[in-house]
């Protein structure tokens, strides 16, 4: 049997589940980082290289929205929306087998961009979430 993997967004104690993202079609999740914080200064001609940090990334889930009517559909469209709140912070939990998987610190920053479409009863969306942005 092969994992559908789920993606779910807790909230910041990851004691309750805030909202399941449902049918994702992409993501760069898991995003390779380096064990190290690199600092640069517009004088110098290097940088310094602190081993050890966790440099903050972007996690994109590209999916669709489904129903079965207009109403349906907006609704699904506001509960994203209205659920997962801008600059909020939450725990990403993305599932890497069965009975594993990684808990991320998470910050919405930005709209959720929902792409041109008639919305009948589909709806193709891309939500960005900012990984490492608080302890």
């Amino acid at each position: 049997m092969s994992l559908k993997p789920t993606f779910k967004i807790y909230n910041q104690a990851n004691t309750s589940l805030i909202y399941q993202i449902e049918n994702v079609l992409y993501t760069n999740w898991p995003v390779e980082q380096s064990s190290g914080v690199e600092i640069t200064n517009l004088r110098s001609a290097g940088a310094i290289f602190i081993p050890g940090g966790n440099k903050p990334y972007d996690i994109e889930l590209r999916g669709v929205l489904t129903a079965s009517n207009y109403e349906a559909l907006t609704a699904k469209i506001f509960a994203l929306k209205d659920t997962v709140l801008l600059n909020t912070k939450y725990k990403f939990r993305a599932d890497k087998t069965s009975t594993t998987y990684d808990t991320i610190n998470v910050i919405r920053k930005e709209a959720i961009d929902f792409e041109s479409s008639k919305r009948f009863n589909i709806q193709y969306f891309t939500i960005r979430l900012r990984a490492n942005s608080w302890a």
